[in-house]
Formats: structure tokens, sequence, C-alpha cells
């Protein structure tokens, strides 16, 4: 399901904003059938009626990618909000300080002789590569975040399979990359994404740019900040409010950002001159 909502949010922003709704859909299912929201915890399965077993890794990363990815096609911040939720739960469940890494199992389920972990791709991603990934962008939505030092100590963890063999690792490649060099990132200021704006994004290959959606005024942003339950302004919505009221976009790379810009192209084409 978690795949599933992010290709359907990858749809919504390629082709038809329409297909955000299959996602919205099932994102709402799964949180209020098989997420608990006292405790944070996933389960695995719905049949008739009843949720059962304790949910793995996968199932939080990939769960968690969809969410932030549907925030990204609508500018909705709920689902960033799960994302971030889920992100709290695979820290505090799955990532091992000690051992300087994250398991396949929770620490609090069954008791095992060794705990597994789940580091070469298959048919599916790598699920530790997945979250290393989303740890890393989600680092920027949460000001007193330690996500990145999480993922930083992950992959030192495992530098040497990394760099011994990334075809066989290539997740966890990927999320070196985007820990090493910052990845990149559009801010944009605006109560709903221009119409243009979204053509343009549609007709743009952007790999690893994150949209970061904010609204325009600082009021809007508190009121944004309240519902997810942040003190402060992350750093990817931090002094980045609209310009006179228009439409604005921030383009950042690798920890460098432009100057705010009420027109999308001169951002990426900023953006293509730091990549």
């Amino acid at each position: 399901n978690g795949m599933m909502i992010s290709a359907y949010a990858s749809a919504a922003r390629v082709l038809d904003p329409d297909y955000a709704e299959p996602a919205r859909e099932a994102l709402e299912f799964v949180t209020e059938q098989l997420l608990d929201s006292e405790t944070g915890r996933l389960q695995r399965r719905f049949i008739d009626g009843e949720a059962a077993g304790e949910g793995y890794l996968e199932d939080y990363a990939f769960l968690a990618r969809g969410a932030f990815d549907l925030y990204q096609a609508t500018g909705d911040p709920e689902p960033l909000g799960v994302a971030l939720d889920l992100a709290d739960t695979i820290v505090a469940e799955f990532y091992d300080a000690d051992d300087g890494t994250i398991y396949f199992t929770p620490e609090s389920g069954e008791e095992l002789v060794t705990r597994p972990q789940e580091l070469t791709d298959s048919s599916t991603p790598s699920s530790l590569g997945a979250t290393v990934d989303l740890l890393c962008v989600l680092d920027g939505f949460v000001a007193d975040a330690d996500y990145r030092e999480i993922a930083g100590e992950v992959l030192a963890t495992h530098a040497n399979r990394i760099t011994g063999n990334p075809l066989q690792h290539v997740s966890l490649t990927l999320a070196a990359d985007r820990y090493t060099n910052g990845g990149a990132e559009l801010t944009i200021a605006a109560n709903d994404l221009p119409t243009d704006w979204r053509a343009t994004l549609a007709d743009r290959y952007l790999p690893g740019v994150t949209l970061a959606h904010r609204p325009p005024t600082k009021s809007g942003l508190q009121e944004w900040l309240e519902e997810l339950g942040l003190e402060t302004a992350p750093p990817v919505w931090a002094d980045r409010d609209a310009i006179d009221g228009e439409p604005t976009v921030y383009a950042c790379e690798s920890f460098t950002c432009s100057p705010p810009k009420t027109e999308l192209e001169p951002a990426l084409d900023w953006l293509a001159d730091a990549r």
C-alpha cells in the first residue's frame, strides 16, 4: 500500500491531480485500520474487520514514504504528519544506537536470536535503504530532529558493504548520495500551486528533488506548525514567506539556496546550474 500510494502521488504530480484521491483514500484506510494512534505501531494485515501482524521496517518505511510523496503532490500537511510520526516510531523501535543500524524487526516485538537487517535490494527496494533516504529527506522538516545524524551512523556502519558492491545495495547507495550531497529542494510558499507551475514541474525530470509546500504567510505557517505539533518552523520552511502575496519558490541544492523567486523557471534554471 505504501508503494502504491507513492505511485499514485507521482501520477498526481505528472499526469493528473485526480490521481491523488486513491492515494489519499488508501492512506486514510491504513491509518484508521492498521495504525495505533497512541503507540504509533502498525499492523501488517486487515482481514474481515480485524487487524493483526506486527509491522516490520518495510511497512513503516514504505508507508511513510508514500505519505510524504502524497504531501509533495498535494501540499496537504496531514500526510506529512503521518510520515513524521512513522519516522519517530522507526527511530524508537527499529534503530539501535549501540549497533549503529536500523533493524528489520521492532525492539519490542518477538524476541529473536538475531534481529535481521535488509541491506540489499530485490524485487522491492531495501527497507533499510528506503529508511535512510527517508530520514535524510525528513530531517529538514523537524527543527530539532536527529534523523540525518542517525542516517549517517547507519551509512558508516555499512560503508564497506556499500562501497564494495554498490549495485547490490542500490537503495543504500542512493541514500548515501543524498546524505553526502544534501539533496535538492524546491520550497513553494503559496496557498495553491499555480496551474502553469504544476504543468512545468510535470514536464521536468527532477530526480531526488523534494517539493516542500508551505503556506504563504507566517500566520498560515503557524497553523501548520500547530497541526503538526512542531514548536518552531523547520529549516525547509523557516523565513521562506511569499513575496508581495505572490506564489514564491526557493530553490536549494547541497545546503545552498537561491534568492526567492516569484517565477518558477528562473528557480529551476538556478537549480540546474547548481547541480
